[in-house]
């Protein structure tokens, strides 16, 4: 009888096993080789923290994740700068108002990006490294949502890009100008980590290799413009320096993107993008409104640690001190209104007494002549409701005293 029993037992557990339908398995094995593959990218790309001037995480009033930042309260570092050795050749300055800025932090994930336009190609939203970004899956090109028409007579364009370390090859990032019918007329490209390559109006203006392949991460393209002069760059090094663009007159732009091969662990990705308009000098800014409000002072995220990219930047300033030896100026620090007030103050202040210390140290400037103020969120010069006026209030401004 107990035999019996054992033998009645294993044959339900085998009419059980046979019972299950083919297509549940394989559709069990299938999702889990789709999560092993996102598992694979996901520790592939070396999440690398936005760098904009100002990036503050602590909750403000809520439990709402601030969209400028990922650095937790509580962790500022301290410092003063990177060494800015290898930036000495490096003159890029951002322009110093917003027209269009976007690190896709609002955005849903498996999204098309929602302040773009579809030129052609498959471009989604995917998260990366704690950081979101676009991943083209396909050869294809967009454009950012900005007024099209004549673009202003100074301009830069910053956008990240990922690349893949190792032996793996390269993807070709591509920053292209349209005219007001919609046809390309130039493109600032990079290719295989080390090549880069400027055209304008069926002309090849500027072909450079870079001084070493590009690392593993995530890297820049900068383009700083006027009506009639360009300059490119791949990070800290300057690749495109034309001093006469003639009859080159960009209605748009956009970015395309080709890959290399459509490989799960070597994804196509760009990030954060900021598009703005240039603006007076320095010294034609502080004659005519006594003060400097500059975005080309950059910092680690949630740190008052100076960016080597803004080694221009504070030259600029340093050589207004000591052609003018009787000048005095307050450095004061501002944020956005992401992250709690008391974080953002003491921030924004400690930030501000890193710049007027390598002002000092650099420069020899008397530090009589300096005095440091932060003033966290409280002094907006735009809107905190948009992307770009929240990358407008990011800076610091040198009031003079």
């Amino acid at each position: 009888m107990k035999s019996k029993l054992i033998f009645i037992g294993l044959l339900c557990l085998a009419l059980i096993a046979v019972s299950s339908p083919a297509t549940a398995q394989f559709k069990k094995l299938k999702e889990k080789a789709k999560e092993k593959a996102e598992k694979k990218v996901e520790e592939t790309v070396e999440g690398k923290e936005e760098t904009a001037s100002d990036t503050s995480t602590a909750s403000k009033k809520s439990t709402k994740k601030p969209a400028s930042d990922t650095t937790k309260a509580g962790s500022t570092t301290t410092g003063t700068s990177e060494d800015m050795a290898l930036y000495t050749k490096y003159d890029f300055i951002p322009g110093d108002k917003v027209i269009f800025y976007d690190d896709f932090s609002s955005e849903e994930i498996g999204e098309f990006p929602s302040r773009w336009r579809l030129d052609e190609g498959v471009f989604e939203i995917a998260k990366q490294g704690g950081k979101n970004y676009i991943l083209c899956t396909d050869q294809g090109s967009i454009r950012p949502k900005i007024a099209t028409g004549a673009l202003p007579p100074k301009y830069t364009i910053e956008m990240e890009f990922y690349v893949k370390g190792g032996e793996a090859k390269s993807h070709w990032f591509f920053i292209k100008w349209y005219n007001d019918q919609g046809q390309e007329i130039g493109n600032f490209n990079m290719q295989d980590k080390h090549r880069t390559h400027l055209r304008i109006l069926d002309k090849d203006l500027a072909s450079k290799e870079l001084s070493a392949p590009l690392s593993g991460g995530i890297h820049n393209m900068r383009v700083m413009a006027t009506q009639s002069t360009m300059k490119c760059y791949i990070d800290n090094e300057r690749v495109a320096n034309v001093p006469a663009v003639e009859g080159f007159k960009p209605a748009d732009f956009g970015v395309y993107m080709d890959p290399w091969k459509d490989e799960p662990d070597n994804p196509m990705l760009i990030g954060t993008f900021r598009y703005a308009e240039g603006g007076k000098t320095l010294k034609q800014q502080l004659d005519e409104a006594g003060r400097i409000v500059t975005h080309g002072i950059l910092f680690d995220s949630g740190s008052d640690k100076i960016k080597g990219e803004s080694y221009k930047t504070l030259a600029d300033i340093g050589a207004l001190l000591t052609d003018n030896p009787t000048l005095r100026l307050s450095i004061e620090g501002h944020t956005d209104s992401d992250g709690a007030e008391d974080y953002n103050l003491n921030l924004s202040q400690k930030r501000a007494e890193s710049v007027r210390t390598y002002l000092i140290n650099n420069f020899k400037v008397d530090g009589s002549r300096l005095e440091s103020k932060g003033w966290g969120e409280s002094k907006p010069i735009d809107k905190n409701d948009t992307p770009e006026g929240k990358a407008n209030n990011r800076r610091v401004e040198l009031v003079k005293l």
